[in-house]
């Protein structure tokens, strides 16, 4: 079976892999897509042809859910305007949470960075910074790890404060 689950995944090499992958994670998604990541690269979270992709299925299926845990905005929100545009017009569907620093947990797991798709696929990024890592369509216990994981960690979030100026 770990054979079955290794031949699943595909590796991912930098921005182009990753972004084919994650427009594969949201076209294929139904419900809900949980993503976490230690930091913002704009030219993914950024890009237009992803926040169209997320914008287009909140359109058309208005309960899809984006819960998604990211560092604190002032980190990243001047390199990536889209995605704070996006997030202030789809506050009910784009979900934009940061751990609360007292609270964040130094776990060597969130030095990495993973998006899963309605509990049934996983991204993982081992090294977020090189958009290095993997997408596997069908991770298995993997997933399941990641998982707890992240509703561990969307335990200890809140809404941040510089989005909430913004009126996120």
């Amino acid at each position: 079976m770990a054979n079955d689950e290794q031949s699943s995944s595909i590796a991912l090499n930098g921005l182009d892999d990753s972004r084919r992958a994650l427009l594969d994670m949201l076209a294929g998604m139904r419900r809900t897509l949980y993503l976490y990541t230690p930091l913002v690269r704009a030219d993914l979270y950024n890009d237009a042809e992803i926040l169209a992709a997320i914008r287009n299925r909140v359109v058309g299926q208005p309960r899809l859910r984006l819960h998604w845990v990211l560092p604190p905005a002032r980190e990243w929100r001047n390199a990536s305007p889209r995605l704070v545009r996006l997030g202030e017009r789809l506050t009910s569907s784009l979900i934009l949470q940061t751990p609360i620093p007292e609270e964040r947990p130094d776990w060597p797991e969130l030095t990495q960075a993973f998006a899963i798709a309605d509990e049934r696929s996983l991204l993982h990024f081992s090294d977020p910074r090189r958009l290095i890592g993997s997408y596997d369509p069908q991770p298995g216990e993997r997933m399941k790890q990641r998982l707890e994981l992240f509703r561990e960690l969307w335990s200890r979030t809140q809404p941040d404060p510089d989005l909430q100026r913004l009126g996120l």
